[in-house]
């Protein structure tokens, strides 16, 4: 029973690696979807930008436009000073010209804001685009590693699993249904060590008959709660 168990501690090592190395393996193609989501998102943000800037250009040319309504308008009336026969007349062009002045004064001041936010909107499109270009040159380095750690990880389950493969047939069929199932059920972890009269996996204390069995070795025991197989460590006697 002792050679079980220590071939059973020899079959955990293995499978622990397994475990882990498989948890890496999964992880590896979500770190690219984290990747992917995050230029996505400044793709996004680019493209807003790129829509803003476009709004205040287009803003921009139609108070040119209005600008150059207002301006020929301002001189029509100017000529028209010249036609007038009363100084009622005369009165009254002067001052729409006035007004129309002081529209064209309005607009003007509303081009250079419009001048001003393009400037800054020119900005901040082209930070955006540079921090998209950095992000997709950064999602290929990082494709490039993850496939080569997928690579590396193949590689090293490949050499375990073959380990496996040559171990489990040493083990009593009945003993590793036991150790399986547990596998299985706890996340890879199947055998622990008593800590303390304690079970290495759940950490609850174990009844004191639970604790001589172990010690003993002369049959598999398992923990009253997480039913993890437990073992004593040598240094622990």
């Amino acid at each position: 029973m002792a050679d079980l168990i220590e071939m059973l501690r020899r079959l955990q090592d293995v499978d622990s690696k397994l475990y882990e190395l498989r948890r890496l393996q999964e992880q590896k193609p979500l770190e690219l979807e984290q990747f992917t989501q995050r230029l996505a998102e400044q793709e996004a943000t680019a493209k807003a930008a790129e829509a803003r800037l476009k709004a205040l250009q287009l803003q921009h040319k139609e108070q040119e436009i209005e600008l150059s309504t207002k301006e020929a308008h301002v001189k029509k009336l100017q000529l028209q000073l010249f036609q007038v026969k009363t100084n009622k007349e005369y009165a009254a062009l002067q001052h729409e010209i006035e007004q129309g002045k002081a529209d064209i004064s309005v607009v003007e001041e509303q081009i250079l804001n419009l001048l001003d936010a393009i400037e800054q909107a020119v900005k901040d499109h082209q930070a955006h685009v540079a921090q998209v270009a950095a992000q997709q040159a950064a999602l290929r380095q990082h494709e490039t590693r993850v496939t080569q750690e997928l690579a590396r990880l193949a590689e090293e389950l490949a050499v375990l699993e073959r380990q496996r493969q040559d171990m489990t047939p040493l083990v009593q069929r009945d003993a590793l249904s036991v150790y399986e199932r547990v596998l299985a059920n706890r996340e890879g972890l199947a055998m622990v060590p008593l800590v303390n009269d304690s079970c290495g996996g759940c950490h609850m204390v174990q009844p004191p008959q639970v604790v001589n069995e172990a010690h003993l070795k002369a049959k598999l025991v398992t923990c009253d709660s997480c039913n993890r197989i437990l073992y004593v460590n040598n240094s622990e006697g």
